[in-house]
């Protein structure tokens, strides 16, 4: 099977639209997302609508978990409170309770999705894996030989056994082969890319060989730009769209 995996979407409709052609064009028999289809961006609607419509698999980022929440003690950027604060009073109670349905993590195919740490599966905190220590953590509750996760933004790729986690940026190629290892991807982002390359990011991956196949994608950040300017939302949330960081 060939899975077609992406995340951190973050209401950017013209970056979701783009990976999304790039998955019909390569012809994935499904499509994965790590979570975070909401903030940051000024499309929610347009984004949401999109995942519905198109019945992308999806599991919760803190993102999306925030927005079904009144509370706002959240360990946010305060533009980034301002978003969720934003889809709350905009958003429909349809698009709050598709939010709210989304699991934590799933399985598909014997390879695990989720957005942040398997350590933490509640919402009560999303911790980032960004080192081996964190991995390792991870690593620990990781039941399947793959998993992919999101959060960073990141593309990277972790492995370890009995205790030994390295990590790298993440390439195409073949993954390692050794049954006794434990891998984690992530396929970076689609709305808001932090690795210093504005492009869109996503994976296709092949659960009968073990291969990835990393796309940056070419989208209209102009335009993307605009609709976070349009929707009152803050300048840097525009900015830093276009140095990927």
């Amino acid at each position: 099977m060939r899975i077609g995996v992406f995340g951190d979407i973050h209401n950017n409709y013209e970056a979701l639209t783009a990976c999304h052609q790039v998955f019909a064009e390569e012809g994935v028999d499904t499509i994965v997302c790590t979570g975070d289809v909401v903030g940051y961006g000024g499309s929610p609607v347009e984004c949401l609508n999109f995942m519905m419509e198109h019945e992308i698999s999806c599991v919760k980022g803190n993102h999306d978990y925030y927005t079904t929440k009144s509370d706002d003690d959240w360990d946010i950027q305060p533009y980034a409170k301002t978003v969720v604060r934003w889809m709350q009073d905009t958003l429909d109670s349809k698009y709050i309770e598709w939010l709210d349905a989304l699991p934590y993590s799933i399985e598909i195919e014997g390879v695990t999705f989720t957005h942040s740490s398997l350590e933490v599966q509640d919402g009560t905190s999303w911790p980032y894996i960004l080192n081996a220590q964190t991995a390792m953590f991870h690593f620990f509750m990781q039941k399947t030989r793959i998993c992919f996760f999101g959060h960073t933004h990141i593309p990277l790729l972790f492995s370890g056994s009995e205790g030994d986690v390295k990590f790298e940026l993440l390439a195409s190629g073949l993954l390692p082969a050794s049954p006794d290892l434990k891998l984690l991807l992530n396929p970076g982002s689609v709305g808001q890319p932090r690795d210093f390359d504005s492009r869109a990011a996503l994976v296709i991956f092949d659960t009968d060989d073990e291969s990835v196949e990393l796309y940056r994608v070419e989208y209209d950040i102009e335009l993307a730009q605009e609709r976070i300017l349009d929707a009152g939302l803050p300048l840097e949330l525009a900015r830093r769209l276009s140095s990927g960081r």
